[in-house]
């Protein structure tokens, strides 16, 4: 049983999208319902091995010698689920229904992200009625965990210089540049000894951390970081010899949790009052960004720890690393431009690995950290290893894509429609060095809280959006 108005294509293609697995790596069902889309319609398509798809289609009577468009989405989704939930995202539908004029999940993600986007470009095709110049729908794959379908994809089959990106999550807003970004990775094997000290393990938790790319500039506190500050104050006083130190968690969220194991040969009481006095001259830092940070210590079992030497090194090494803002933008005002995020650590029996995500809107800004973290590296001795950069999308003040959606924009919604720059990644970024002088524009209805089990598709924008997308395309 239907849910959402058939005679609506968006939301007809946006339910016919929920019955079909398509979480990131396991796109294949709903890329072949997108190809056998194409082939009931006679339209030219390519799919690829890794389930791209490009599916064009010729302009209408009078549009013949108008400029070519990319219509642009990615079909995979995140796939996430409340505790209770049985969903098997590889082979169930996604269950929605409609509340408060919103389409929503039964205890999962939707996919509106970018489900909404997938729908949009399935509508157009299938309508012989709107107006547009040739068109090349392009449909990637793994964009939630790299943009790895816009990095593979095969920009020579592509011939337009003008995009119309349908990945946009704010109906009032216009995305209008990227960061690119690289992770880094420091490495160094280890010995570990016995010894006689007590043990204890500090644990630092309680921060609100959030993703590396919208929270960095919010002075947010870092758990690895702040967890060597308290340490190295520690080690002053009362010498120590770590064991193990696990911090971070995923390589895009600043980390809220870190805890350390560690030797010494002071009693527990006078450990305690050491940390907790350090952290009361210290946490009015964090009074506004990190109000309910909590620093524990207790006893613990023994095990092998560095000597002395190396334990002091790690800490040194922690001291030093940098983190966090690095860089502003000059166009938008808190727009953070380039930043490091001291991601991860672990140290364990035989390795210490710790981890980096940098980004920045200027490449060379990429390069000067990545130069900075690898000489510390070679200064501690760590083994030092950098990802691809994936590319930024900078700004062009001057869009005629974006100016022309703006116009349309205001008829329609009455409104003007904002521009919205980000410090995270985009697909579009791929484009524009895969398409060297591409125009963008990106497009988009209202999508809260995606990634999460409150996912919702906003029903009024989701319809009015699209309209405005017909008509942006009659222009073209």
């Amino acid at each position: 049983m239907s849910v959402l108005d058939q005679n609506f294509k968006p939301e007809y293609y946006f339910e016919e999208i929920c019955r079909y697995p398509h979480g990131s790596y396991h796109e294949k069902p709903l890329s072949d319902y997108i190809v056998e889309f194409a082939r009931k319609r006679s339209l030219q398509y390519r799919q690829y091995d890794n389930c791209n798809v490009i599916i064009y289609k010729n302009a209408t009577p009078g549009y013949e010698n108008h400029e070519p468009v990319i219509l642009q989405a990615h079909i995979d989704m995140v796939c996430e689920k409340s505790p209770d939930s049985k969903h098997d995202f590889l082979n169930d539908p996604i269950e929605i229904f409609v509340e408060d004029n919103a389409v929503k999940a039964k205890g999962t993600t939707l996919g509106g992200d970018d489900g909404m986007g997938v729908a949009y470009i399935l509508s157009i095709l299938d309508d012989d009625n709107i107006s547009h110049p040739d068109l090349e729908c392009v449909f990637t794959v793994q964009e939630e965990v790299g943009c790895y379908g816009a990095r593979d994809l095969d920009y020579a089959s592509l011939r337009s210089k003008r995009l119309i990106g349908l990945d946009n999550m704010h109906a009032d807003y216009t995305e209008v540049t990227s960061s690119g970004s690289n992770k880094l990775a420091l490495k160094k094997d280890i010995n570990k000894a016995d010894t006689d000290k007590n043990f204890y393990i500090m644990k630092v938790q309680g921060l609100l951390g959030g993703h590396s790319a919208y929270y960095i500039n919010s002075e947010r506190a870092n758990s690895i970081k702040l967890s060597a500050r308290i340490l190295n104050n520690l080690n002053k006083q009362y010498p120590i010899n770590i064991a193990s130190i696990k911090g971070g968690d995923k390589e895009n969220a600043i980390p809220v949790y870190c805890e350390t194991k560690f030797a010494c040969d002071e009693e527990l009481d006078t450990l305690s009052e050491n940390i907790n006095n350090f952290f009361d001259s210290i946490k009015a830092e964090y009074i506004k960004s990190d109000p309910e940070i909590k620093v524990s210590i207790e006893k613990a079992e023994k095990e092998k720890v560095l000597n002395d030497e190396d334990s002091n090194k790690l800490l040194d090494t922690l001291i030093i690393l940098p983190n966090g803002y690095r860089h502003k933008s000059l166009d938008f005002e808190g727009l953070t431009n380039a930043s490091e995020n001291l991601s991860n650590i672990n140290v364990d029996d035989n390795t210490i690995d710790i981890h980096y995500f940098n980004r920045a809107a200027i490449e060379s800004y990429l390069d000067e950290m990545s130069d900075e973290i690898e000489t510390i590296a070679g200064i501690y001795g760590y083994t030092f290893n950098a990802s691809p950069k994936t590319p930024a999308w900078p700004y062009v003040k001057e869009s005629q894509m974006r100016n022309l959606y703006k116009e349309v924009y205001k008829e329609k919604m009455g409104y003007e429609v904002k521009e919205l720059p980000t410090h995270g990644g985009l697909e579009t970024s791929y484009f524009v060095r895969g398409i060297p002088g591409v125009d963008i524009v990106c497009v988009g209805a209202e999508v809260k809280n995606y990634h999460t089990i409150r996912e919702e598709l906003d029903l009024k924008t989701f319809r009015s959006i699209y309209l405005t997308l017909v008509e942006l395309l009659k222009r073209l």
